[in-house]
């Protein structure tokens, strides 16, 4: 009797051993110009090898993730945190959005593409929360391409790319044409910001009534 998997089981998978990835859905090369959110304590091309990231590469590698809009940028930046439409102006602070230049000799494959799904993927690879089977991809890509281009998980429709290089920051990819702060990139992606708590200069204290 054969087991029949539930439409509510994950379906994507680890890369088999040995997959061969030729015929592969080809992203084509970066874009011109991509905006990439990032903290405003790093510089704009910066590549991360931590485990909580979708496509990060192992040390000593990294991947640095920007993307067609500022609107998508700023939510995969955000991710689960926004909440109707809305983040917090402590996080709000911290964010920066920059206009970069991809490298323009880079390869990319499409994961989003139409042909990936004879590979083993599915579009579970661009929005499951266990990124120990998407960093396995991402392992097995390197090899291959220099990045990723794939449909954002919070930003329907939105094209985001996952760019491989070595971990930390990444001067020589050059600066910033232009920076957009915190708040008004959270306002170009329809979002607003809470407002903080009070400052204690605003806030008047009430004695309390005569016993």
């Amino acid at each position: 009797m054969s087991t029949v998997a539930a439409c509510t089981d994950v379906a994507q998978a680890a890369p088999p051993v040995g997959l061969d990835l030729a015929g592969f859905p080809d992203g084509g090369r970066f874009p011109a110009r991509a905006f990439r959110a990032h903290l405003g304590e790093f510089d704009p091309w910066h590549f991360a090898s931590h485990p909580a990231g979708r496509f990060n590469l192992a040390y000593p590698n990294g991947t640095c993730y920007f993307a067609a809009a500022v609107s998508t940028a700023v939510r995969e930046f955000y991710g689960p945190k926004v909440r109707r439409n809305e983040v917090s102006a402590a996080d709000a602070a911290v964010l920066r959005v920059s206009t970069i230049t991809p490298p323009t000799d880079a390869t990319s494959a499409d994961v989003s593409g139409a042909g990936a799904a004879p590979f083993g993927v599915t579009s579970e690879l661009t929005t499951m929360g266990d990124f120990t089977i998407t960093r396995a991809w991402a392992e097995l890509f390197k090899d291959h391409v220099d990045g990723l281009r794939y449909r954002s998980r919070f930003d329907p429709g939105g094209e985001a790319w996952a760019l491989f290089g070595i971990a930390g920051p990444a001067p020589s990819l050059g600066g910033a044409s232009a920076i957009i702060d915190g708040e008004h990139a959270v306002a170009a992606a329809g979002m607003s910001v809470l407002p903080g708590p009070p400052r204690k200069s605003a806030v008047r204290m009430v004695p309390d009534p005569p016993g």
